[in-house]
């Protein structure tokens, strides 16, 4: 695939935001980033799927607190707090099977799920934290970490949500 010619910028402000991906003139879209991981849905094996279900079952409480936390905006502008809530939940589940890893199998505390399955299980989140982490730093990049109250002018409102 040839590379694209890079076009001289005479502003330096245009050129600034080329530099950090922005394309074209004044949207209110903001772009997704390019390059994130696309998962299949069917990604898990039938143990992997059963180990998840465990370990979804027993951190459904922290995880309603965390998402609660993100959706508040505890962890930045909403928008980057709704990826790093992601991104600790993912954390959480993913500690929780690595942990289950370690003992043998008549005190696990899923003697149930086979270890292939939690192994299959914990890699699957491990590649979702890092989706998610990616995410955070994308809107981190763009400026969408911070968020605040609207002074002045609309117009003139700092990004972020």
């Amino acid at each position: 695939m040839p590379k694209e010619p890079k076009i001289k910028q005479l502003d330096p402000l245009a050129e600034r935001l080329s530099n950090v991906g922005m394309e074209g003139g004044a949207s209110k879209k903001i772009s997704k980033p390019k390059n994130l991981p696309k998962q299949s849905k069917s990604a898990l094996s039938k143990e992997g799927k059963s180990a998840l279900r465990a370990v979804v079952k027993q951190k459904l409480k922290t995880d309603k607190q965390t998402m609660a936390a993100g959706k508040r905006g505890d962890f930045g502008s909403p928008m980057m707090s709704m990826a790093t809530a992601k991104a600790l939940k993912a954390s959480g589940k993913q500690d929780a099977l690595k942990n289950e890893l370690k003992y043998p199998d008549p005190i696990r505390s899923y003697p149930k799920e086979t270890r292939k399955g939690v192994k299959e299980a914990e890699k699957y989140l491990k590649k979702k934290k890092i989706e998610y982490r990616k995410q955070a730093e994308f809107f981190k990049k763009r400026g969408l970490s911070t968020g605040g109250l609207i002074k002045g002018f609309p117009k003139l409102a700092k990004r972020g949500f």
